[in-house]
């Protein structure tokens, strides 16, 4: 076998608390992480080349070096102290900064895939530990499962029950940066914090909307007919619907250049297919 072709899949994060700072400067979290069916698409090949290629749809801004995948690579080589070569391409459909986890998936799929392809026999313990250097997500989108996560969210329990829940997904086309909210949420005080946690499923929901006043009125408005969420730490925002009748109301209201995905939930991630 010369290539192989994966598929990507996002998270929602159905809740989300930060809970606390460590000396590391990570944070201690509480989250549900839910699997659906929107799928980045990765195609690795082997490659005469003594190289690391990664391309993707976007172009350059996240291709080769700047691209997690690249770093997932060099990880594996480093562990099993043997070079590791291969090209990489990427279908982008999870959008950048939108609180879905392309990347960590992109680089479970990569630690994945790359062990299958050259089948180095790496464990799927062995793969949480390189993917939790990664990425704080990374380790959850190797697991597979729907789980409930905490410490950085690499400590990780399976939610046994099987969601049948459809979702509305709206892109609002913002990236959201991870690093900036974490930072925003410590420069809160501690009341603020306290506060938050007792009213919010998301804590990075009312730092989201303050940050975004045209998304927070059109939210709000939402808000009226359906129960939207935050996923991580934005820009995404959902919410569960039954009848897509009804819903197609909620998509009137939602300004033109926002995007939009129904999706489902997965019960295990396409990627375990390829760990032992």
């Amino acid at each position: 076998m010369d290539s192989l072709k994966v598929n990507c899949p996002a998270k929602l994060n159905l809740n989300l608390s930060v809970l606390s700072k460590r000396t590391d400067g990570m944070h201690e979290i509480k989250t549900h992480f839910q699997l659906i069916n929107l799928f980045d698409e990765m195609l690795i090949k082997k490659t005469s080349s003594k190289s690391i290629s990664v391309k993707t749809n976007l172009g350059a801004s996240i291709d080769g070096r700047k691209n997690i995948v690249f770093d997932a690579i060099r990880s594996l080589s480093n562990y099993i102290e043997k070079e590791i070569y291969c090209d990489v391409e990427i279908v982008k459909n999870i959008p950048l900064g939108g609180g879905l986890g392309g990347g960590s998936s992109n680089a479970a799929a990569a630690l994945i895939g790359t062990n299958f392809l050259f089948k180095l026999g790496l464990s799927c313990a062995e793969l949480m530990k390189l993917g939790k250097k990664l990425g704080a997500d990374v380790p959850f989108f190797i697991f597979g499962k729907n789980a409930h996560a905490s410490g950085i969210g690499e400590k990780l329990f399976e939610e046994i029950k099987h969601s049948n829940k459809k979702y509305l997904l709206l892109f609002p086309q913002v990236h959201s940066s991870t690093k900036e909210f974490f930072s925003e949420w410590d420069n809160l005080s501690k009341g603020s914090q306290e506060s938050i946690l007792a009213k919010e499923e998301n804590s990075f929901l009312p730092i989201f909307l303050e940050k975004h006043q045209d998304i927070k009125r059109i939210f709000n408005e939402l808000n009226k007919n359906n129960s939207f969420k935050l996923s991580g730490t934005g820009s995404t925002i959902f919410c569960t619907y039954n009848d897509k009748n009804k819903i197609e109301k909620t998509l009137k209201k939602i300004p033109t250049k926002w995007r939009h995905s129904f999706c489902e939930p997965l019960q295990c991630s396409p990627l375990l297919t390829y760990l032992k």
